[in-house]
């Protein structure tokens, strides 16, 4: 007001974080610095903890035991165990080269329409600046994906010679849908999603994922046939222990 500026149209304001029902103290000696925290779960889970499990600009709770648990539920046994198997199988049954996908079945169909509505939803809540509903709209992709391959069984079918091209569509479908997530997560983890990017060969047959389009995510089929996938180092290690 004293430079005669125009005052800002909207103000965001951030809650409270609690440790043990309190507010963070120095005096009781409740603060918990972040380093700590980025120093045992990493930068990109940190981002991805307190945007999920806190939702913006309320007060919101936080323990090592709760982050912990999501850390290994969510990131380590659901995303990163999926893009561990999906990388894994196309270098053990494919020589590393992303097949190509044969005659979809109801369930590539049901998985393609699912990462429609999950783009749609998510869009919609971050419009409204609910980041924590976008992150559990993609999570439940993540779900279904993780359930389709327990469902279609890739391991089963490569046993058999005559299933090889239903084993090629499993595999082509996986790393399609880990490069929908490696896209909607990138804001978010662009650490991790930039080394699942690369894992998927989409780095040099897509373009940088920075450069890709929120918008464009959900077209099906990006992935190009014969895309050398690697199966690198775990996304999210497991934790042996919770740091105290």
């Amino acid at each position: 007001m004293a430079a005669q500026l125009p005052l800002p149209k909207k103000v965001f304001a951030h809650g409270w974080l609690l440790v043990g029902g309190e507010k963070m103290s120095k005096t009781k000696l409740t603060g918990i610095p972040p380093a700590q925290i980025i120093d045992h779960f990493g930068s990109d889970a940190f981002r991805y903890y307190f945007l999920r499990a806190i939702q913006f600009g309320q007060d919101g709770s936080f323990s090592w035991e709760d982050m912990s648990a999501r850390y290994t539920a969510e990131l380590a046994n659901g995303l990163g165990n999926l893009a561990s198997r999906g990388t894994a199988m196309v270098n053990r049954y494919c020589e590393g080269k992303l097949p190509a996908a044969g005659v979809s079945t109801a369930a590539e169909v049901a998985l393609s329409d699912h990462l429609t509505a999950v783009l749609a939803e998510a869009e919609a809540a971050m419009e409204r600046l609910d980041f924590s509903t976008a992150i559990v709209s993609v999570k439940g992709f993540v779900d279904a994906v993780n359930m389709y391959v327990t469902e279609q069984e890739p391991w089963v079918l490569a046993k058999e010679e005559a299933n090889i091209e239903r084993l090629h569509t499993v595999l082509y479908t996986i790393c399609e849908s880990l490069r929908a997530m490696a896209v909607l997560y990138f804001p978010l983890m662009p650490k991790t999603m930039a080394d699942l990017w690369d894992q998927l060969g989409a780095a040099i047959t897509i373009g940088d994922i920075s450069e890709q389009r929120m918008s464009d995510v959900a077209r099906w089929g990006q992935l190009p046939a014969g895309a050398p996938v690697t199966k690198g180092s775990g996304l999210f290690p497991r934790l042996e222990e919770v740091a105290e």
